[in-house]
């Protein structure tokens, strides 16, 4: 699809939503004023963000993910993974994590979720 028209641009914007922003903000515990100011933008920008106000331009998206340490796509809400790509190269590397991670993906619904929430109940510790 080409945006260089107005109503794909148009198609594109819309479908940018950001309300993963809000959820990592939330998960890693930090204010809006302190991830504005690391990002050298206003937290009155941010909260644009999240609402659907705006949407950032490309270096600023780069700063936002960098600073959260998660990956852009996430940010746009175009996944669900906030691991950055080069982490992700990285586990794919290690056989054990990734036999680990097939056991996993390979469990009946119920019995992931217990895996999931017993991993969440860690990481709270």
């Amino acid at each position: 699809m080409r945006i260089n028209d107005k109503e794909n641009y148009d198609i594109i914007r819309n479908s940018i939503s950001m309300t993963n922003l809000k959820k990592i903000i939330d998960n890693k515990q930090i204010s809006m004023v302190k991830l504005a100011m690391n990002s050298k933008i206003s937290d009155s920008t941010i909260k644009a963000y999240i609402s659907g106000q705006k949407i950032p331009s490309l270096p600023t998206l780069v700063s936002i993910a960098d600073y959260l340490n998660c990956n852009i796509d996430y940010l746009l809400d175009r996944t669900n993974n906030p691991i950055k790509i080069d982490d992700i190269n990285s586990i794919n590397k290690n056989e054990e994590v990734n036999q680990l991670f097939q056991n996993i993906i390979s469990l009946p619904n119920e019995k992931r979720n217990l895996v999931i929430g017993y991993v969440q109940g860690l990481l709270k510790q």
